[in-house]
């Protein structure tokens, strides 16, 4: 095969039964190999298969809900924390803060990839994989602030007496500054990688999914080993990290009655135990039908209707109703936001007061 007469193959226009356009993916055939340009198109075409007959625009209903959800309540209850000197001041309030902003961020990512891919709107390479980028640190750094959220809990009440000296306001910052760090390293790697190993980058891609980037790497099986092991790594240490301060904090008050009955612990752990679970799941739905598919246990349709269900719903739901659980579970939260509700009425009563 001459690969100089190829380098700009894209691949052609597909239709689908029902005589839709199928959406095209164009890439750079410059592989340092022809085997490797034959499975990057055969890939390729699977991808854009699975797409074209596949009835994935209903999940934007529940996409669309979770988000308006969630751009209702979020920028109140960070208004309420930062508006509030005290709440600033506190490392849960701190910490619930950065856990809504990445949700915040994930959420209007995910739902504008997601237009994108459903109207069939093309863009280049590099900005898709940016985009993914983004989303994958914004999703790491959520779970790790979740777990750190568990953690401090923890501490407040096995150490009630040192907790101000362990976490002061200024340590609690630079926590959050290495949750960040935490959250890029691997993805950054990836990322740098990935276009690093690309011939192409700002060719144009009309499909913007996780699973299809790694096509364009030459390094496309080592990167996946470096994913999947990244995420099997970081879920272990996270659920560990859950786990035991769960198990610590339960011994520490099991004597004290606070578990008895229907009582506000029994309820805070079980609604933190819930959004948890929605949590991690999707993570681990994720990385098994990945290895499935990688094993041609699963078709690329399959995949496909596994990642675009837990990014669109199971990773959507605990974004959408954590601002309302925290909001109503810490009463200076619930006090802040009326008091801010009542500010606004009075100025509107009284607009030259």
């Amino acid at each position: 095969m001459n690969l100089s007469k190829c380098e700009h193959c894209d691949s052609n226009n597909a239709m689908s039964p029902q005589g839709e356009e199928v959406v095209t993916v164009q890439f750079s055939a410059n592989a340092s190999h022809p085997e490797d340009l034959h499975l990057q198109h055969k890939v390729i075409q699977a991808w854009i298969s699975a797409m074209g007959h596949s009835k994935t625009d209903i999940l934007m209903i529940p996409l669309v809900i979770c988000v308006f959800a969630s751009l209702l309540a979020t920028p109140l209850v960070l208004l309420a924390i930062f508006s509030n000197n005290s709440l600033r001041q506190e490392t849960r309030y701190l910490l619930l803060a950065n856990t809504l902003v990445n949700d915040l961020i994930y959420s209007i990512l995910n739902t504008f990839i997601d237009i994108l891919n459903t109207a069939g709107i093309g863009m280049p390479k590099v900005i898709c994989e940016t985009l993914l980028y983004v989303l994958t640190v914004a999703y790491c750094n959520g779970i790790l602030t979740v777990t750190a959220m568990v953690v401090d809990t923890y501490v407040a009440v096995g150490w009630p007496l040192h907790y101000t000296s362990l976490l002061p306001h200024s340590r609690t910052l630079k926590i959050i500054v290495c949750i960040w760090i935490l959250s890029a390293v691997v993805p950054s790697v990836i990322y740098i990688i990935t276009l690093g190993t690309q011939q192409n980058p700002f060719s144009t891609l009309s499909i913007c999914i996780l699973p299809l980037i790694f096509v364009f790497s030459v390094l496309r099986r080592p990167l996946l080993k470096i994913y999947y092991s990244f995420t099997i790594i970081y879920f272990l240490i996270c659920l560990v990290l859950i786990f035991s301060s769960f198990v610590m904090l339960y011994c520490k008050t099991k004597t004290s009655g606070i578990w008895a009955g229907n009582s506000r612990a029994r309820q805070t752990y079980i609604i933190h135990s819930v959004l948890l679970v929605f949590y991690f799941f999707p993570l681990i739905v994720l990385v098994t039908g990945g290895i499935l598919q990688e094993l041609d246990l699963i078709s690329y349709m399959t995949e496909l209707w596994i990642t675009l269900s837990m990014a669109n719903m199971l990773m959507m739901i605990p974004k959408a109703v954590s601002p309302y659980v925290y909001a109503l579970r810490y009463r200076e939260v619930t006090k802040t936001i009326r008091s801010l509700a009542m500010l606004r009425h009075v100025r509107r009563v009284n607009p030259t007061g």
